[in-house]
């Protein structure tokens, strides 16, 4: 499993980043397959993120209690698109978070 920290900016209210992220991802074409909390981290948001019907899936997460924002791969959801795309979807999720 890949898992990618996001810098949060210490004034910024990891409570309002669920919306930063889906507008970030529907920019880049992504759609949300599953959007839930995690059981294990109550207070989370968590959404699998597909690109149309390709394979794959991008899981974000964002736990405000910690004030962190995460992506994983899991090693068996793993796809080339995702590779190229995370890399954009960090860069403009944590320009996002800095301009809020």
């Amino acid at each position: 499993m890949q898992e990618i920290e996001f810098k949060v900016p210490k004034d910024f209210d990891p409570g309002r980043a669920g919306q930063l992220i889906e507008s970030v991802c529907a920019a880049h074409g992504l759609d949300i397959g599953m959007k839930a909390g995690l059981a294990g981290l109550p207070g989370s948001t968590h959404w699998h993120y597909k690109k149309g019907r390709e394979k794959g899936t991008l899981e974000l997460t964002v736990f405000p209690r910690q004030r962190r924002i995460w992506a994983q791969v899991q090693n068996g959801r793993k796809a080339p698109w995702i590779d190229g795309i995370l890399p954009k979807i960090r860069r403009d999720v944590e320009r996002a978070l800095r301009r809020a």
